[in-house]
């Protein structure tokens, strides 16, 4: 391999001046550990080796490796633990916002198994603004379903959907056939031929927020963690609210995309 061109005899990698180091060697050691953590060599959760093991291991300056652990670090694909060294984060689950995908598909396209879990299911007043939502009066009675949906048993996202009571009902029917039946699903998934609801469209908004202790003791996750908030209001094809959800993903577990285009 080649050698930087100001390395001396010494063999402290730390004595190196980065700014004359070839910018090949920084593009192939962070290409390098990408390729090993995309490809499972380092696992999520695992030690990577130390600076100065991969200053000697790849010939190339302490500068230029801390450097390439810090844009992975930012990426998202590494961590620090002070005082314990520079570990592999745990794989995020990509999911697009162009359309709907179920629950799922998005985690066992992660390589993890898939569950959820109805935590509650229960008739109750609609809050005021869930109400107006779907367009209830403010005394209205909603069905409330609380599911939680995990991966390899681990909590990822909390989902809590309130419907007309008409609606709910037929929607908790198949809820309880597939828990019962261990298929993974999100209320999403609930719709279609089998409960006989089909929604068109979609209103939906997301927010940044933390944990607070409710949450955290569900989702088995510290106080204060960042949670991406989406609410959802399903409409039917004669723009029937069928269903008010709030959705909280972790913020260390998933990450969302979409493809714009520039206006005209």
């Amino acid at each position: 391999m080649k050698r930087d061109a100001t390395r001396t005899g010494s063999l402290e990698p730390a004595s190196v001046n980065h700014e004359n180091e070839a910018p090949p060697l920084y593009r192939k050691l962070k290409k390098d550990l990408y390729d090993q953590i995309d490809a499972g060599f380092f696992k999520p959760g695992q030690l990577i080796p130390s600076e100065r093991a991969l200053c000697l291991e790849h010939d190339i300056s302490r500068t230029t490796v801390r450097r390439c652990i810090s844009e992975l670090i930012y990426e998202g694909l590494l961590y620090r633990r002070h005082g314990k060294g520079t570990f592999v984060a745990p794989r995020k689950i990509r999911q697009g916002l162009a359309r709907i995908v179920d629950f799922n598909r998005t985690v066992l396209d992660l390589g993890m198994k898939p569950s959820t879990t109805i935590l509650a299911a229960e008739l109750t007043t609609a809050e005021t603004n869930i109400a107006k939502e779907l367009g209830l009066s403010g005394a209205a009675p909603v069905l409330k379903l609380l599911l939680l949906g995990k991966g390899d048993e681990e909590s990822l996202v909390l989902y809590e959907s309130y419907f007309p009571p008409d609606i709910g009902q037929k929607i908790l029917i198949e809820a309880r056939r597939r828990e019962k039946e261990g298929v993974p699903f999100s209320t999403y998934d609930l719709y279609g031929a089998s409960s006989g609801i089909f929604p068109l469209t979609v209103n939906q908004t997301f927010e940044a927020v933390v944990a607070d202790g409710r949450m955290s003791g569900i989702m088995d996750i510290k106080k204060g963690s960042p949670l991406l908030r989406i609410q959802s209001v399903f409409l039917n094809a004669d723009q029937r609210p069928l269903e008010f959800r709030l959705a909280l993903y972790r913020g260390d577990r998933y990450k969302f995309h979409i493809m714009r285009d520039f206006a005209a």
